[in-house]
């Protein structure tokens, strides 16, 4: 005769005390109540499956009420009857847990996101926040096709197909950016090299497409810039006329005779300069080479910095922003500055860099010109050497001869400004 088993209150479950040893207090059915010498009770739940007996646990009380744990005792009971094994079940839920909590790490975003993350040693700062902002403009957004929406954001990267690559490109280039959508391909390039690289996803997809049928054949972006004296002559005297906020007017005199990447100057700060040396030292990471650079101060640049600094805004950057103080000046402010002096479309704050190029290979060896070479004007403009070996010589052997031609630019400006026009 089968012993008759006593159902649990909830008065005895809450006045049972530990003892020095674990005992149980069995309520039926394979139901009980352990209470362990720590003074902690656990639900546990005995059954046979396949003539073998197994135990799996339902919870703490009284996290799990006696009422909660009998319910969960006669869901297993009911899996028992269809022939499914309580524990391998829950064996099974965890696994399968497990692969979708995987799935959502494995998303494009995530993967993405570390990409970034390991790729900020390999660019500059502003590069970086450039590629940053790609990535949410371009590749984090819904798109809208033929009435359907496609995101890949919260997609697991390996599930991403070449036809959803394929459309989002497609759809930058119908925008009329077709530069941008081809920045976009090479962004996507690096993130999937990097995806299977960490196993991530099995093959980069971007080499199975042919971005050139998909995008249009490559065509070079040149900055418009000015070159003529004359036009050179009516630039400088219209930045002298700008009346907006006191660090961008500065900026913009400065930057004809420095001609750098506009990171680069909204970036300058003091502890940069070197007034004794009249030396700029722009360390590795604000520089697209990830090289430090030193570029010489000619005697006007000098002049304008001093003056920047006998009206000091910042402790910090010498082009400090107009609202905080500790931050440097826009990535916009150079650019619309420029197009309310009337240069809108014509010029923009890396134009100053193709200006000096242009002019300093045109007028190599010239009668009024000088005499550095190419390599000295490379030098000068930052570029990088191919050849680690014969750059390192190069930025030693050239310091006197970069020094050189930029006092013989900015000198060249002046001439201009004063009144050369032919």
């Amino acid at each position: 005769m089968a012993r008759t088993v006593k159902p649990l209150t909830d008065k005895e479950i809450k006045e049972a005390k530990s003892k020095t040893k674990d005992y149980q207090l069995t309520d039926g059915n394979g139901l009980y109540l352990l209470v362990t010498s720590r003074n902690t009770k656990l639900w546990r739940f005995n059954y046979i499956f396949e003539n073998k007996r197994n135990l799996t646990s339902l919870g703490t009380y009284p996290a799990i009420t006696l009422k909660q744990a009998r319910a969960k005792k006669d869901e297993l009971r009911e899996l028992i009857a269809t022939g499914t094994n309580p524990a391998q079940k829950k064996k099974d839920d965890k696994l399968q847990a497990k692969e979708v909590e995987a799935l959502k790490e494995n998303t494009f975003y995530n993967i993405s996101q570390k990409w970034l993350t390991s790729y900020e040693n390999e660019v500059s700062e502003n590069y970086h926040i450039k590629l940053s902002r790609a990535l949410k403009n371009y590749l984090y957004i819904t798109y809208e096709v033929d009435g359907s929406k496609l995101s890949i954001k919260d997609k697991p990267i390996d599930e991403i197909s070449r036809k959803e690559i394929i459309i989002i490109l497609e759809a930058l280039k119908n925008r009329g950016v077709q530069e941008t959508a081809k920045r976009t391909a090479m962004i996507l390039q690096k993130i999937f090299r990097y995806a299977v690289t960490h196993e991530y996803a099995p093959h980069n997809i971007i080499f199975d497409i042919d971005l050139k049928i998909v995008l249009g054949k490559s065509t070079k972006v040149n900055y418009p810039t000015i070159t003529e004296p004359s036009e050179v002559k009516e630039l400088l005297e219209a930045i002298e006329t700008y009346n907006g906020g006191y660090s961008t007017k500065m900026a913009l005199k400065l930057l004809p005779f420095l001609f750098v990447r506009s990171a680069n100057i909204r970036q300058m700060e003091w502890a940069e300069i070197d007034f004794q040396a009249k030396e700029w030292n722009i360390p590795a990471h604000k520089m697209k080479t990830k090289e430090a650079f030193v570029l010489p101060l000619p005697p006007q640049a000098i002049e304008i910095l001093k003056e920047v600094e006998a009206n000091k805004m910042s402790a910090g950057y010498v082009f400090c922003s107009d609202i905080y103080k500790d931050r440097p000046m826009s990535d916009n402010t150079l650019v619309y500055a420029l197009k309310r002096l009337g240069y809108k479309d014509k010029f923009v704050p890396h134009s100053f860099r193709a200006m000096f190029s242009t002019i300093a290979n045109t007028q190599l060896n010239e009668v009024d010109g000088h005499n550095f070479s190419s390599e000295v004007i490379e030098a000068c403009l930052a570029h990088k050497e191919p050849n680690k070996v014969k750059g390192a010589y190069n930025r030693s052997s050239y310091k006197n001869a970069m020094r050189g031609l930029m006092e013989w630019y900015a000198n060249y400006l002046d001439e201009v400004k004063n009144g050369v026009s032919e």
